[in-house]
């Protein structure tokens, strides 16, 4: 449905201007007049084309980026993120989080300010720091998160991972407001993300 009324919109843009163009004088007046500059409504009908095109790129690179994802990911179960390197962690959260509705952000693969991962929505931005771990996460991806939740100006801060929390690191996610996600939870998201795809 968001396809057609996008296709739609696109079609009408279109024809707008191309109704406002084919209004205009001929090309080649007389040199002695001169050229009539551009009214305000084919001005206003060239940047809502541009804004339209722009969209709609927009949208296509959004439904390509979760098409790879979907073929790379879409499957998988929980053990077999074990088996991921962090930059793959790191993928597999932004596409699980995208098919959430959430905007998803990766942050450079080195002086990250300790945010692997920027997710946005309904105005509110959260940085996350993952952790694929086997064993515990300790405070330490607290205080990274934090810190990136700080260096990207974010609203809240999450630590996810595959792996278990200390007790300290759960103490102070507490007291700080961060937010942990641990394995039984990201399977549930990928349990409600296969749901979403067998309809």
């Amino acid at each position: 449905m968001q396809d057609l009324l996008l296709s739609l919109l696109f079609v009408g843009i279109v024809w707008l201007v191309w109704r406002a163009f084919t209004k205009r004088p001929p090309l080649h007046a007389p040199a002695s007049e001169p050229q009539p500059a551009e009214n305000k409504e084919a001005h206003h009908l060239r940047n809502t084309l541009q804004f339209a095109k722009d969209q709609h790129s927009a949208l296509s690179k959004m439904r390509l980026e979760q098409a790879v994802w979907q073929h790379q990911f879409g499957a998988a179960q929980v053990a077999e993120l074990d088996q991921l390197s962090g930059q793959e962690f790191e993928e597999f959260l932004a596409g699980l989080f995208r098919a959430q509705g959430y905007a998803a952000e990766l942050t450079p693969t080195s002086g990250d300010y300790g945010a692997d991962l920027i997710l946005s929505k309904d105005g509110r931005r959260i940085a996350v720091q993952a952790k694929r771990y086997v064993g515990s996460v300790g405070v330490q991806a607290v205080q990274e998160a934090l810190s990136g939740q700080a260096y990207y100006q974010c609203h809240t801060a999450w630590v996810i991972s595959t792996g278990s929390f200390t007790n300290n690191a759960v103490e102070l996610a507490k007291k700080s407001g961060v937010k942990m996600i641990g394995r039984s939870e990201i399977g549930k998201l990928m349990t409600q993300h296969t749901a979403k795809t067998k309809k």
